[in-house]
């Protein structure tokens, strides 16, 4: 439990020190090499608004893009993740579940999902989705396998 405690201190820390505003969910997850970890996506409903792609990101430690899928397509998954995440549900219906599977020490980050939709006339927005996932993967065996939700409503500096 220290690890997620750490984890989850080391965030408010953060937060407090950026002075940003998050509006959501974070789920601080521990889990084993070797084992799956699923990664919830979900977008707010915004009237008429209709996802045509969704990313998944790692945000803290090594920021990088994990995998980009259009709706109705296969995810285009970066050379690390691949052949190890699978992913269920479309874009457009404003829900996707996202497994990575046979995780490595290397995977512990942050993992947040943007949802793209379409402004006619402009760029292309980025939706931030409902659910931040704090991931840490460790070599030994934790006291016990546990997940720990924390759903913030709003932090300002």
């Amino acid at each position: 439990m220290t690890g997620i405690r750490y984890l989850a201190s080391l965030w408010i820390v953060v937060i407090t020190l950026n002075g940003f505003v998050l509006c959501g969910e974070v789920l601080f997850v521990e889990r084993l090499q070797g084992e799956s970890v699923l990664v919830p996506c979900h977008m707010e409903l915004r009237g008429s608004l209709r996802p045509f792609g969704l990313y998944l990101r790692r945000s803290w430690l090594r920021p990088t893009e994990v995998f980009f899928k259009y709706t109705q397509n296969d995810a285009f998954v970066n050379e690390s993740f691949r052949d190890r995440v699978t992913v269920s549900g479309d874009p457009s219906d404003h829900a996707v579940n996202v497994t990575i599977s046979q995780l490595r020490a290397a995977d512990t980050d942050r993992y947040i999902c943007e949802f793209m939709v379409e402004r006619v006339g402009s760029v292309d927005e980025k939706i931030q989705g409902s659910t931040e996932t704090f991931l840490r993967v460790t070599a030994g065996e934790p006291p016990f396998s546990h997940s720990i939700s924390l759903s913030l409503l709003q932090t300002i500096r």
